[in-house]
């Protein structure tokens, strides 16, 4: 009972810290996985930096994506972020 209660532990903790985003290298989608800044049952990130193609600026990123790069700055870098501003989005493209 308690090796089952030790997995599980270690398991929740994996899940909580351990996040992925998917990157295009060489034509095949590669996971890069990262441990997360703070806990979060959420696993899959969106780095919309990760493609070339899509380097976008405030102004053209949607709701959506706003809030991917919102999670994913927070998760990932640790930056607490509105993206209100270019730079705050210039922050979370540097790292």
């Amino acid at each position: 009972m308690k090796k089952l209660f030790f997995t599980v532990s270690i398991l929740l903790v994996a899940y909580l810290y351990v996040g992925f985003y998917e990157k295009m290298e060489d034509a095949y989608p590669e996971k890069v996985f990262f441990i997360k800044r703070y806990p979060t049952f959420q696993m899959a990130f969106e780095n919309i930096f990760a493609y070339e193609s899509d380097d976008k600026s405030l102004s053209e990123l949607s709701d959506l994506e706003r809030r991917k790069v919102i999670a994913y700055c927070k998760y990932r870098l640790g930056l607490a972020t509105t993206l209100t501003t270019q730079d705050e989005l210039d922050n979370c493209k540097a790292r």
